[in-house]
């Protein structure tokens, strides 16, 4: 099976922002593709065309010289265009099965069939009858591609697969892309881990503030080429010093338990770590198997009575958020549109959210507005956060500078702890290279980080010691540098 797929003079065109600006692009089968970008370079606006949830104002798609009409999702199923969300799009108490026969229109039998010949055939092992929440973030990704598959796709597009991946798990999915690459299926994959492009891809586009900047083979470019081309420049290389960690324990955390109500949560277990001054403290995991529940308990947010929390040798463990944040520690939770900013606030507003004694933010009860203003004013100029606009909706700041000003805010107090949860999660190069230097900057002032992540890159460039989570209970702690990402993806999926 031979395909083509051609995007012709693409125009997408919203108030105040080109996100596509005449593109054209070609692609054939036998290959797997890159496509790259900065956030706000229009490369999810291009693939959500290709995939029918974006109408372009110009310009046309064409699958094997046919000219496409792109009108809804439904329109690119039938006409052979696949394509698995970054975030899995799965009933969680309903069976694999279930989740698979949604949307078709065929028999139950037919369909099973189905499945159980592509199961076969790719060597994907998974139980029917269970229900998607007793997967692991691999196995449900295996069922969105299944779904895919069912329709037996021309073109399958693949956003930020590897996310919530091991890296084990990430083996595994390479296989299965370059089998189908090999069998004609024409593979479009979208990611921020340029390691990963070199790995897996045969072509690469690179896309820069809604135009096509690039277009070159992976046997010609390296990381640092690419992402200079995303950035438009030369990017810093940020490494961390190998420096000499105080012995002042900062905090402390002692038999930590946790045991929720709700099914859907991870029960936390007798978990125990200290975090000396100047120290980042790299917790790595699969997502759902206790980050969330951790990081709520360390914040406060959780308040867990069978568990001692000591901060500067202060018992903090009944403390709620705003009462630790007086005891300097600073918190980055990991969605920040729902947990750490309110997107229809404007900025300033958003910053008067974290409001500590020292701010001076309320004078006698009465907001003292001038006083946020000039505080927004300093965060934006000191975390380079891309505007100079306090009344700006915090809605229209890209992910990476509504996490620099996330960061900026809890940072700007001089906190001794900062506690964060996936900083750069869907982040691009150039935002991810300066949280990384800002992280690595808190370190060198002697101040201290628990950074909770699925990234083991990220892990192990920042930490001192690290530690893997997995269903509620840490491992051991060890020195990062003794650590490769291949151990903590082998601990990450529950061994020991």
């Amino acid at each position: 099976m031979n395909t083509n797929l051609k995007i012709s003079n693409v125009t997408k065109i919203y108030p105040g922002c080109v996100a596509n600006d005449n593109v054209s692009l070609e692609f054939n089968s036998g290959k797997i593709y890159a496509l790259l970008g900065e956030n706000g370079a229009g490369k999810s606006t291009l693939v959500k065309i290709l995939s029918g949830v974006i109408i372009p104002d110009e310009g046309k798609i064409y699958l094997n010289e046919n000219n496409l009409k792109l009108n809804s999702p439904l329109d690119a199923k039938k006409n052979d265009i696949g394509m698995v969300f970054q975030h899995f799009n799965l009933f969680e108490t309903l069976s694999v099965f279930e989740n698979l026969i949604i949307d078709s229109d065929e028999q139950r039998e037919s369909v099973r069939e189905k499945i159980d010949a592509i199961m076969k055939k790719y060597n994907f092992s998974i139980d029917l009858d269970i229900p998607v929440l007793n997967l692991s973030a691999g196995q449900k990704q295996k069922v969105e591609i299944i779904r895919c598959l069912i329709r037996s796709p021309k073109v399958l597009i693949m956003d930020e697969p590897t996310s919530v991946l091991t890296e084990q798990e990430t083996s595994e999915l390479f296989l299965s892309l370059k089998k189908f690459s090999e069998e004609g299926i024409l593979i479009i994959y979208i990611t921020h881990k340029l390691k990963e492009v070199m790995q897996l891809c045969d072509e690469v586009a690179v896309m820069r503030r809604g135009k096509l900047v690039s277009v070159s083979q992976i046997k010609n470019e390296n990381i640092e080429s690419l992402a200079n081309k995303m950035v438009g420049q030369n990017l810093k290389n940020i490494k961390k010093k190998k420096a000499k960690i105080s012995s002042d324990q900062l905090i402390k955390v002692t038999n930590l338990n946790f045991t929720s109500e709700d099914p859907f949560e991870t029960n936390l277990v007798n978990i125990n770590f200290s975090v000396n001054r100047g120290e980042c403290f790299g917790i790595a995991g699969i997502s759902g198997n206790g980050q969330s529940e951790l990081f709520q308990v360390l914040s406060g947010e959780i308040i867990s009575e069978k568990s001692s929390i000591e901060f500067n040798n202060n018992y903090i463990g009944d403390l709620s958020p705003q009462e630790r944040r007086e005891y300097l520690m600073a918190f980055s939770p990991e969605d920040r549109l729902e947990q750490a900013a309110i997107p229809q606030m404007k900025i300033f507003e958003n910053v008067a959210l974290n409001n500590f004694k020292s701010s001076n933010f309320f004078n006698n009860g009465l907001i003292n507005e001038n006083k946020i203003k000039e505080h927004s004013k300093k965060i934006i100029s000191d975390f380079n956060v891309n505007t100079d606009n306090i009344e700006l909706k915090s809605q229209f700041l890209s992910g990476g500078n509504l996490q620099k000003l996330i960061i900026g805010r809890e940072l700007i107090t001089s906190p001794d702890l900062l506690i964060c949860f996936n900083p750069t999660w869907g982040l691009d190069v150039g935002a991810i290279n300066y949280i990384h230097e800002t992280l690595i900057k808190i370190n060198e002032q002697n101040k201290s980080i628990i950074l909770i992540s699925t990234d083991t890159d990220e892990l192990l460039k920042l930490s001192d010691k690290i530690s893997v989570i997995h269903k509620g209970k840490l491992s051991k702690i060890m020195n990062a540098d003794e650590v490769t990402s291949e151990k903590l993806g082998i601990l990450m999926g529950g061994a020991n």
